[in-house]
C-alpha cells in the first residue's frame, strides 16, 4: 500500500473528531498562525533563512515545521532542520516528517523525462529524484554534527488537519516544496480548506521558467492544491524572485551580525569558502520573499490575479505552468464580448480552475532590510 493510503486508513477515524487547540505562545496581540511546510535541506540557505525570518517576526506564530520533498529526502531535511533550531536555541518548535514519496511519481520519473526531452529550464537539476543524488535513507551530519532534538510522532498530514481545524480561519500555509503533504491533508480531510486562512505557495512562472522545480518534484499535488477552493491562494513566482539575488555582502552582515548560531553557520558555509576562492552561486530569493510577504503583506506592490495550472500530461510540458488573465479576453486583447458565440470556444481554464494572487512587483529595498533584520539579530526566545 502507498503512502497515501496509509494516511487515508490512518486518519479516516479522524475525520469527524474535534481535536484540542494547538498550544501556542499567546502574547494579547493577535498573530498570524504559520505552519511552515518547506523542503528544509541544507542548514542555511533559501530553504532554512526563510524559517529565521518567521521566527523573528513579532507578528507570527510558527505553530510547527511540517518537511517536504524537494530538494532532498525528508530524513536529511529533518535533520538540517533540526540542528538549525537547536543552534537558534528554538527547539520550543516541533517538526513534522512529511510524506517521503510524491503522490503518484516514482522517483524516476523525472530522470526518465529529463532524459527523453531535456532539462526543466536551461540545467536538469531534479533536487532528491536526481540520478546521483543520495537516497531517501542516507543521512549525513549536518554542520556541528546531529541535534539532540527529535522529530515528533504525529506524522505532517495529521498535524496540518489537526491545526487548521484548531484555529479555523487562521492558519497560513506556506508551502516552499512539493504540495505532497498538502495535497494529501486536503484529500484526507476537504474539510480544512475552507478552514484555511490563506496558503502561499512558491512555484509556476508565467513567463521565465514554466517548469519550476517545486511543482515537478510532484506535479500531481500541485494539480490537487492549485484546483482546491482555498479562500486565499497566493503564489510567488521564480519571475517576481528574480528581482532580488542574494550577495556577498549579505552573507558578510550575516556572519558579522548578533545572531550567534547564524553567524557561526554563514562563517563556516559561505564566508570561509569563499575566501577560499570557491565560486559560489548567489540565487534568487522566493522562499524569503514568502515570509516577508506574509511577515509584512504591504511590501508588496503589485498584485495580479491569474487563473493557474499546471500540465499532467507526459510529455515535453509535463509540470508545466498555464496562466490565464481573470478577466478573459480574446485576439489582440480584446475583451470577451458577453453571451455565446456559435462554435467558438471561449479561452478559459478548466472548470474547476480557481484564481490565485500573483505577486507581480515588491519593493526590494524594504524587502532586503527586513531580510538583514531578521538575520542579524539575536533569535528572539519564546
Amino acid at each position: 500500500m502507498n503512502y497515501r493510503g496509509r494516511v487515508f486508513l490512518a486518519l479516516a477515524a479522524m475525520a469527524c473528531l474535534s481535536v484540542a487547540t494547538v498550544a501556542h505562545a499567546q502574547s494579547g496581540v493577535a498573530k498570524t498562525k504559520v505552519i511552515f511546510d518547506q523542503d528544509t535541506e541544507g542548514i542555511i540557505g533559501d530553504n532554512e533563512d526563510p524559517l529565521i525570518m518567521l521566527l523573528q517576526a513579532p507578528n507570527v506564530d510558527v505553530l510547527g515545521v511540517t518537511v517536504a520533498i524537494g530538494n532532498g529526502w525528508v530524513k536529511q531535511e529533518s535533520a538540517d532542520v533540526m540542528k538549525l533550531l537547536e543552534m537558534e536555541g528554538r527547539t520550543d518548535v516541533p517538526v513534522y516528517l512529511g510524506a517521503p514519496a510524491p503522490m503518484v511519481q516514482s522517483r524516476w520519473e523525472l530522470v526518465r523525462l529529463t532524459q527523453m526531452y531535456g532539462g526543466n529550464r536551461t540545467d536538469p537539476f531534479l533536487g532528491a529524484f536526481g540520478e546521483f543524488s543520495p537516497g531517501p535513507d542516507d543521512v549525513k551530519a549536518p554542520p556541528f554534527g546531529f541535534a539532540a532534538m527529535k522529530p515528533q510522532t504525529e506524522s505532517a498530514v495529521e498535524f496540518i488537519i489537526r491545526s487548521i481545524r484548531a484555529n479555523p480561519h487562521e492558519v497560513t500555509l506556506y508551502v516552499g516544496g512539493a504540495m505532497t503533504n498538502i495535497a494529501l491533508a486536503i484529500s484526507v480531510a476537504p474539510d480544512i480548506v475552507p478552514l484555511t486562512k490563506e496558503i502561499v505557495f512558491m512555484g509556476t512562472s508565467p513567463e521565465f521558467q514554466p517548469k519550476t522545480v517545486n511543482v515537478m518534484y510532484d506535479v500531481y499535488a500541485a494539480r490537487v492544491c492549485l484546483h482546491a477552493a482555498w479562500p486565499k491562494l497566493t503564489i510567488v513566482t521564480v519571475d517576481v524572485a528574480e528581482k532580488v539575488h542574494k550577495t556577498p555582502e549579505m552573507a558578510e552582515a550575516i556572519a558579522n551580525g548578533k545572531n550567534e548560531g547564524l553567524a557561526k553557520l554563514y562563517t563556516k558555509l559561505v564566508i570561509e569558502p569563499m575566501k577560499a576562492g570557491k565560486r559560489l552561486q548567489w540565487f534568487r530569493m522566493p522562499d524569503e520573499l514568502m515570509a516577508a510577504y506574509i511577515i509584512d503583506p504591504t511590501i508588496v506592490k503589485e498584485m495580479r490575479r491569474y487563473y493557474v495550472d499546471v500540465d499532467i500530461n507526459e510529455g515535453m510540458n509535463f509540470g508545466a505552468s498555464t496562466y490565464w488573465d481573470e478577466n478573459i479576453v480574446g485576439y489582440g486583447g480584446v475583451p470577451w464580448p458577453t453571451g455565446q458565440i456559435p462554435r467558438i470556444q471561449k479561452p478559459v481554464p478548466p472548470p474547476d480552475a480557481r484564481v490565485a494572487n500573483v505577486i507581480w512587483d515588491f519593493d526590494t529595498e524594504r524587502f532586503k532590510a527586513m531580510f538583514s533584520d531578521a538575520m542579524t539579530k539575536p533569535m528572539v526566545q519564546k
